[in-house]
């Protein structure tokens, strides 16, 4: 079974800050027993590496600069989501606290305050509402 995994999770360093956030190798075989992994980042699909870093601020994704990625970071769901009905993938394996990817946290502007939201990344709640199964790093 094929499983799309947040691209930063496997050492590519392609977060914003142009790190990555690996698991443990001893995660990353168990999962490797299981799944097929896909690595993507639908962030570093349309935008450079590194970036200023984003937060949702209401309904919109906006970078500390002030200005609005939304249209980037849709365009970087939507691939995860072609890439997921192309291959038949049917689980997302998201980072935590990403506005993308963030499967039950995502970063966000509340009152003008930084908080990590319940309430999952772009890509995540795109692939959900196309069927696609959802898995935290947290649960694996």
């Amino acid at each position: 079974m094929k499983a799309m995994i947040s691209e930063c999770m496997l050492g590519r360093p392609c977060r914003y800050d142009g790190n990555s956030k690996p698991l443990p190798d001893e995660v990353i075989n168990r999962l490797k027993e299981k799944y097929e992994l896909i690595p993507f980042c639908p962030e570093a699909f349309s935008l450079p590496t590194p970036r200023p870093p984003a937060r949702f601020v209401g309904d919109k994704i906006i970078d500390i600069n002030g200005v609005d990625k939304t249209e980037a970071f849709f365009k970087g769901a939507n691939e995860a989501l072609r890439i997921c009905k192309e291959l038949n993938i049917k689980i997302f394996i998201g980072k935590e606290k990403s506005p993308s990817c963030g499967v039950n946290k995502t970063s966000a502007y509340v009152n003008g305050c930084e908080c990590k939201c319940d309430a999952p990344g772009l890509t995540s709640k795109i692939l959900k509402e196309n069927s696609i199964e959802l898995l935290s790093e947290w649960e694996i």
